[in-house]
């Protein structure tokens, strides 16, 4: 595929030349960094496990004295010394003093590399032989891209979100290889990324009451299935947002006093419910805006259930799931799942039914991974 700048030459009838541009001062309080950008604005370009390379990279950066900087990006990302929201020409200054600059194929890999900076470039939505930096030489310059699911979306919205799928240590050691600090390698292997591991979940049993710190507008799923008291139960529903999870009806004059603040209520109608949900407690969940859905552990109950109530979603629940990779005594994971119960947190409902709180060993057992989806799964010894 050629590249899109020798296309636009070829078209136009001129010939590439390096581009010349001007540096504007902009100060720092060290001199040995690394910058890294973040684009944003297009979706199937903005890399989302920057904040795991930069803890692979901090031991190393930390040793030899090495910053991060980052440029651009309406968030901070994790791991970062600086950010910094600056001019065109401030950010041609900052890059032209960094070691190595990190990021997306875009306006400022281009700008590095016309200034013999090592650049390490993200393809999420086209082939890096179309966009990679032209300007300096190729061993300056390494391009990194998934495994493309038949081709790129060549959009700036990808819905399968392929730049995902960019290992997180292959990024950090392309980083390392050119900062040439250390001959080592980075000890991470990833072996699974599950597709709701980004989306941070919070669930909390409530047998006791412990307060709890959520990110804005994010809503609190009470496992009331799992374990429940009574007035932990009522304080988490009326100091919270939240979802509900039980395996009983929750008695009406409880649902009045909490109903402001639940969202969704999620049943559990376990294969030999009997007793018919009398057409009241429909009409007070309706009139308190509470979403109601059902939920089967038995699939082949599942056409049943949405028989006898078919105006009612009707879900399975912990379908069993394969193992997607072999455990052994190195096999870890990072969890986007937070369950708590009084002050302890844990990584899973296999963690907490074994009682292994801040323990990010990866359990082989059914329990562990019917909720795989919420892992990123990966070695290191």
């Amino acid at each position: 595929m050629a590249h899109l700048l020798e296309e636009y030459a070829k078209n136009l009838g001129v010939k590439i030349s390096n581009p010349i541009s001007k540096d504007h001062f902009f100060p720092l309080t060290f001199t040995k960094y690394i910058t890294i950008s973040q684009i944003e604005l297009e979706e199937s370009k903005s890399y989302p496990h920057y904040e795991l390379v930069l803890n692979l990279l901090k031991p190393f950066l930390d040793r030899a004295k090495i910053k991060v900087v980052q440029l651009g990006g309406k968030s901070q990302i994790r791991g970062v010394d600086i950010a910094l929201n600056l001019t065109f020409k401030q950010q041609s200054y900052i890059i032209s003093n960094s070691l190595v600059h990190l990021g997306s194929d875009g306006v400022l890999s281009h700008l590095a590399s016309s200034k013999n900076i090592p650049t390490v470039n993200l393809f999420g939505n086209t082939f890096p032989a179309a966009n990679r930096p032209i300007f300096s030489s190729p061993s300056l310059n390494i391009n990194l891209s998934p495994e493309w699911d038949k081709k790129p979306c060549f959009s700036g919205n990808d819905p399968t979100r392929q730049i995902n799928n960019i290992r997180a240590e292959v990024i950090a050691q392309s980083v390392l290889n050119f900062l040439k600090i250390e001959k080592e390698e980075i000890n991470f292997k990833t072996k699974h990324i599950g597709n709701a591991f980004l989306q941070s979940s919070v669930e909390v049993i409530p047998t006791s009451f412990h307060p709890i710190k959520l990110a804005q507008n994010q809503l609190l799923l009470v496992r009331a299935d799992y374990g429940i008291e009574s007035n932990a139960f009522m304080e988490y529903c009326s100091k919270y947002k939240v979802a509900i999870s039980s395996s009983q009806l929750i008695q009406p004059a409880i649902l009045e006093k909490i109903g402001a603040n639940v969202g969704t209520f999620f049943l559990f109608l376990d294969s030999n419910w009997k007793e018919d949900i009398p057409s009241s407690y429909f009409k007070l969940i309706k009139n308190l805006n509470i979403e109601l859905v059902f939920l089967l552990k038995d699939e082949t109950k599942i056409f049943e259930a949405r028989n006898r109530y078919f105006d009612i979603p009707v879900r399975p629940y912990n379908l069993d799931k394969e193992a997607p990779c072999t455990v052994g005594e190195g096999t870890k994971f990072l969890s986007g799942l937070r369950l708590l119960e009084g002050s302890k947190e844990y990584l899973s409902y296999a963690h907490w039914k074994k009682g292994l709180d801040s323990n990010n060993q990866v359990l082989d057992t059914p329990e562990y991974w019917r909720e795989l989806d919420h892992f990123y799964i990966y070695e290191s010894d």
